[in-house]
């Protein structure tokens, strides 16, 4: 089985249920989106990266570590049955992050541990239609660039969605060069319009860890 890789390495994980764990990164090429704010757009076109045997993949993973995430890019626009079922039989717990707009198969969904999926609000550039009613979602995740009116756009979905709102992760824009305040900008804001919802930030924004 052949993919097409961004790159490999092992970091700490920086955001989302699992943060803060060491983790296999494995990036996959391509992606079926151009959201404005994204930060890995070297990993938008599948030729830019390099293809690869799944041999060559497990080959470079640590072993000293519990995790690894498959991330993108659009990871789901590959066939990740045969990476995921070689990585649960070596022992990992296996991460897949996704936007959500590709459906994963119900084999991958029973290898899977954690589906992190990040719907796009309008702040992406892109109005999106999304159907979660199978909610087969760990956790979602959102992107917040104007508190007061992304927020509003996430508790509108998660009503639209019936999405529980435990499940539901904000974060600031990690593009911001005063990250600090953008997340305290996110928490007080979050406070004032008494949502329930989770505020956490990218780890490795924080503390420039990769």
């Amino acid at each position: 089985m052949r993919y097409w890789i961004v790159e490999i390495f092992t970091s700490i994980q920086g955001e989302g249920l699992v943060i803060g764990r060491p983790s296999n990164f494995v990036r996959l090429a391509g992606c079926n989106l151009r959201c404005v704010w994204c930060d890995t757009k070297f990993s938008w076109v599948r030729e830019d990266g390099k293809p690869m045997e799944l041999e060559e993949i497990i080959s470079k993973l640590s072993r000293s570590v519990r995790w690894t995430t498959i991330t993108g890019g659009e990871p789901l626009l590959q066939d990740l049955i045969p990476l995921a079922s070689t990585l649960k039989n070596m022992g990992y717990n296996v991460a897949v992050e996704t936007n959500g707009t590709v459906k994963p198969k119900q084999e991958l969904r029973k290898i899977v541990d954690v589906f992190s999926v990040s719907p796009k609000l309008s702040n992406s550039g892109h109005k999106l239609r999304y159907d979660f009613s199978d909610d087969w979602a760990t956790y979602y995740k959102f992107v917040i660039v104007e508190p007061y009116r992304d927020l509003r756009e996430v508790k509108d979905f998660v009503e639209e969605q019936r999405i529980d709102p435990e499940k539901v992760i904000v974060q600031p824009d990690g593009n911001r060069q005063d990250y600090t305040q953008a997340l305290r900008e996110l928490s007080d804001a979050v406070m004032e319009l008494g949502l329930p919802f989770r505020v956490l930030p990218q780890l490795h924004r924080i503390i420039s860890y990769r």
